[in-house]
């Protein structure tokens, strides 16, 4: 989904919840109750909680929009999308977005119902949490990343000494072989050894 797309169904989201909040001052004022279309009164708290929703999970997937396209290479990229329009859609959702949280924690520390309480400050404090336990998360798997490629590179590394030690006694082993098939041709150890034992290493 795009910065533009995602920017609009927070937009819808931060709409909602200040109507709904502005909706709820006034009744309150006037000593009335919100109702829904069918007369039955209306759950404000719910309501509101729905639309936040919405608004966090928006604001969620434009960071992560802006994260993986960060990531991309540039032959991935929508070539009918130059890289100006693309970077000016991402900067402006961005901003945009921070102007609607700004505006969004106004009128929740202000206009929300008594209901949710202290909402944004507990929002705020848990969103630190989540963040503090998701990097803690992320560096626990960096280091079994990290640990699993030192144990790769140690196995690649005895396999390559293993192999060398091979090499290493088999071309010995060839070369002493070697040796032994000169020594037995050759004219001098014909001319000393003319009849030699049937367990004589050199025959």
């Amino acid at each position: 989904m795009d910065p533009l797309t995602l920017l609009a169904a927070a937009k819808t989201a931060a709409a909602a919840i200040k109507k709904g909040c502005e909706m709820y001052q006034e009744y309150k004022a006037q000593g009335m109750e919100l109702v829904d279309v069918y007369g039955q009164a209306k759950d404000v708290v719910a309501d509101l909680s729905g639309h936040l929703g919405n608004f966090f999970k928006a604001h969620e997937q434009l960071e992560k929009h802006v994260h993986e396209e960060e990531l991309k290479v540039k032959k991935s990229r929508d070539p009918e999308l130059s890289v100006n329009q693309e970077a000016f859609n991402r900067v402006m959702a961005v901003k945009e977005m921070n102007r609607l949280e700004t505006e969004l924690r106004e009128t929740l520390v202000y206009s929300a119902p008594k209901e949710l309480g202290a909402i944004w400050t507990e929002f705020e404090a848990m969103r630190d949490r989540v963040k503090a336990e998701r990097a803690e998360v992320q560096r626990q798997e960096l280091l079994k990343q990290q640990a699993a490629v030192w144990r790769r590179a140690s196995i690649r590394k005895k396999i390559a000494e293993q192999m060398t030690s091979i090499i290493a006694v088999v071309f010995i082993m060839l070369w002493f072989l070697w040796l032994m098939i000169l020594i037995r041709t050759s004219h001098t150890y014909r001319g000393a050894y003319s009849s030699p034992s049937l367990f004589c290493v050199l025959c």
